[in-house]
């Protein structure tokens, strides 16, 4: 596995500038926030696949200690330098055991994570297995719903899978018995930027269909994403850009309990 952090993949806060980035950060950054106002200073928590570690020190101000756990040695120890806190540390994990005894932790979280885990049972196992009975386990991930067509392959070349809200809820529900799934939803502004971001994962897709994305170096991905939006917004008007460009915040996200499959993300509440 790569050890890099991979733009796309690991959101960077000061990288994030454009408003599609701007909106990837957000949308990240707000489940963080609203799992972070429900929780309780005695709170032990896990971060499971903490991405690039701001969420898991975002957490730490409201629990008694949280630990964020990633595969990546780079990752882990770039998360230590720059957001480690006297409650907040990062470990490397092997992908498939957690280092943790039953019943440790009050709260899990690991966003955005599900669809890139080859053995799913696995990964739901161990969660419900150092989960403490009552405790929470609260996952995202991306809604299939609004990205892609029945019978289309995930165009972000990392997740084996990804998921309607009925098939989230069954690969949960394996193990714990309380499984809600709702949504991150977001301004009608924002979904039609996330809308015209997917269309360019269409010729991704396409080459994967096709058999030639194992030929396309990791690399060229990003490029190949700027250029298909290039010529989107030749034809479209795209998004503006200069001083012009569109500024969002937390507050444009929400938690939709009803058009859940209009969503962007799926985020579930699991109770042991």
């Amino acid at each position: 596995m790569n050890t890099q952090l991979r733009p796309g993949e690991r959101l960077i806060p000061e990288d994030c500038q454009t408003p599609i980035h701007q909106i990837q950060f957000l949308r990240h950054m707000f489940v963080y926030e609203h799992v972070k106002e429900r929780l309780n200073s005695n709170d032990y928590v896990l971060d499971l696949g903490f991405g690039e570690g701001y969420g898991t020190a975002h957490l730490a101000d409201n629990c008694k200690e949280i630990i964020g756990v990633d595969v990546e040695d780079k990752v882990v120890a770039y998360a230590n330098k720059r957001y480690q806190k006297d409650n907040c540390h990062f470990i490397k994990y092997d992908g498939n055991i957690l280092p943790f005894d039953d019943n440790s932790f009050d709260v899990i979280t690991s966003f955005q994570v599900i669809e890139h885990i080859e053995n799913e049972p696995a990964y739901v196992s161990e969660i419900y297995r150092v989960l403490k009975p009552g405790g929470r386990a609260i996952l995202t991930t991306p809604n299939k719903a609004t990205r892609l067509k029945p019978g289309q392959k995930p165009f972000n070349r990392f997740h084996k899978r990804e998921y309607y809200s009925f098939e989230l809820k069954s690969a949960l529900s394996a193990k714990f018995a309380n499984v809600n799934v709702w949504g991150v939803s977001a301004t009608a502004e924002i979904h039609r930027i996330e809308y015209e971001r997917i269309k360019r994962g269409g010729l991704m897709s396409a080459m994967l269909n096709l058999g030639l994305r194992k030929l396309i170096p990791e690399s060229m991905d990003i490029k190949i994403s700027k250029f298909i939006g290039r010529m989107r917004k030749s034809k479209t008007g795209g998004i503006s850009g200069g001083n012009n460009e569109p500024k969002f915040e937390l507050k444009d996200f929400r938690i939709e309990k009803e058009k859940v499959d209009e969503s962007l993300d799926l985020f579930a509440v699991c109770i042991k």
